[in-house]
């Protein structure tokens, strides 16, 4: 019994030695699921994320890689545009004769072809960043303007004030609009009237036609229709168009009024308006209500001409916009990632395609078209630039849950070394002792024998 007692114990202790080499000679003290089944599966759920954020890093650099070459393919255009700036203030003066302003004309015709030529040849592995990137162009119908509050005909929106109440609202999100489509604006028009019971409104007209702006209202001190044109020849964007509109109407309040602390503006007695966002106009009644539903129901259902809304102009204007959106993936998941957007770039989107330099007063025009160009491309630049940077900050963000995640993982899947050493020394002493113990055990028979003989 006591060698039986001895040889089982010291299996034991040859088991753990065992299982204790395996750990130091693999790094793992998950080995198979037997050793530890729940942080095995852990384990491996932490190791596909570290693989995929890993990818997603790399995937995400190569988006800053094509970034960079957009920029500086840009960067050149903007250098083009510059010269050609220089050359339509040459031929707007007077003192040139016609052959100057034709070698003047035939240089920038080949600006405004390299131009294009850039636009159509800037690649990133093959691909055409300016061009069909996606393949073929992919299109939609978009409104140019919308307005929740524009199917209703009146303020059925809810603004929170700075009161802290809720007021009816009609709100114009002008964020589609841009240099491409900026002229579909022309001739159209929005008006809100009194939300109080008089005939006070308040209206503005886009005239692509001009840069400047006028209030043609008979009387601004109340209880009339207010006018106003606003030109919009020089506006390449919608927050340009917004920073225009809330600028004049600054500029020509009713009533003498001035804006509030806050910014707002009186557009009539009882309605004023604020900008919400760089791109999003809010005009609201005066009105304010503890609850939304209260505001809501103001005008709820409403046949009344007070508290209207007239954009049907702005907001029923639907034009084809092309998708430009390009997926880098970033992460370990299927949703983990975002949408990069390069702009189409050639003569004919940036506006130069029928620029004029052979008279004085066509050359003076080209300034003026040089000039939205430059704005466009800058504000490519500038999405790109964002873009880039977002992808950054994804980069650093992905590094940062992979080594932290790697941390985690290693404490679950790998050999305590130290710990294991010392298994394997105690373990190493038990295996000895136990095989002393099991040849001592087996010399008790003899001793017993030895009586006998």
């Amino acid at each position: 019994m006591t060698a039986m007692f001895a040889s089982r114990n010291l299996g034991i202790s040859t088991g753990k030695i065992a299982k204790t080499t395996e750990k130091l000679a693999s790094g793992y003290k998950i080995n198979r699921a037997a050793d530890n089944a729940s942080g095995l599966a852990i384990s491996e759920k932490m190791r596909r994320q570290i693989r995929g954020l890993a990818r997603g890093t790399t995937n995400a650099q190569e988006g800053v890689s094509m970034c960079q070459i957009a920029d500086g393919a840009l960067a050149e255009a903007s250098s083009m545009l510059h010269r050609m700036t220089e050359l339509s203030i040459q031929a707007a003066n007077a003192t040139l004769c016609p052959e100057d302003r034709a070698y003047i004309q035939s240089e920038m015709n080949e600006i405004k072809t390299e131009i294009s030529r850039i636009g159509n040849t800037t690649t990133y592995n093959e691909k055409p960043i300016f061009g069909d990137i996606l393949g073929e162009p992919v299109f939609s119908d978009v409104n140019l303007v919308s307005s929740p509050a524009a199917g209703t005909g009146h303020l059925t929106e809810t603004y929170l004030g700075k009161d802290r109440l809720y007021h009816p609202s009609a709100s114009l999100d002008f964020s589609n609009v841009d240099g491409s489509n900026i002229q579909m604006l022309n001739g159209k028009s929005f008006t809100f009237t009194c939300s109080q019971s008089c005939p006070e409104a308040f209206d503005i007209t886009f005239d692509s036609g001009k840069k400047f702006s006028q209030s043609t209202a008979s009387d601004l001190s109340g209880q009339v229709p207010h006018y106003y044109v606003l030109g919009i020849s020089d506006i390449t964007s919608g927050s340009e168009l917004v920073d225009k509109i809330c600028l004049h109407i600054k500029n020509n309040m009713p009533n003498g009024a001035r804006p509030t602390s806050d910014g707002e503006l009186a557009v009539s007695h009882s309605n004023m308006l604020t900008k919400t966002d760089s791109t999003k106009l809010v005009i609201y009644s005066t009105s304010g209500y503890s609850t939304r539903q209260q505001a809501e129901n103001i005008f709820k259902n409403s046949t009344s001409p007070y508290g209207a809304v007239n954009s049907s102009s702005l907001t029923g204007i639907v034009y084809k916009k092309e998708d430009r959106n390009l997926w880098i993936h970033t992460g370990a998941e299927s949703d983990s990632g975002l949408f990069l957007t390069f702009p189409r770039i050639n003569e004919e989107t940036i506006g130069i395609s029928d620029l004029d330099v052979t008279t004085e007063d066509s050359a003076r025009e080209g300034i003026d078209k040089i000039k939205k160009a430059l704005q466009v491309i800058s504000s490519a630049r500038s999405d790109i630039g964002a873009q880039q940077n977002r992808l950054e900050h994804t980069i650093n963000n992905n590094d940062n849950v992979v080594e932290n995640t790697q941390a985690a993982e290693s404490r679950i899947r790998d050999t305590d070394m130290a710990k294991e050493m010392v298994s394997l020394s105690i373990n190493n002493i038990l295996q000895q002792a136990g095989s002393q113990m099991l040849a001592q055990a087996n010399q008790t028979p003899q001793g017993v024998l030895s009586l006998l003989s």
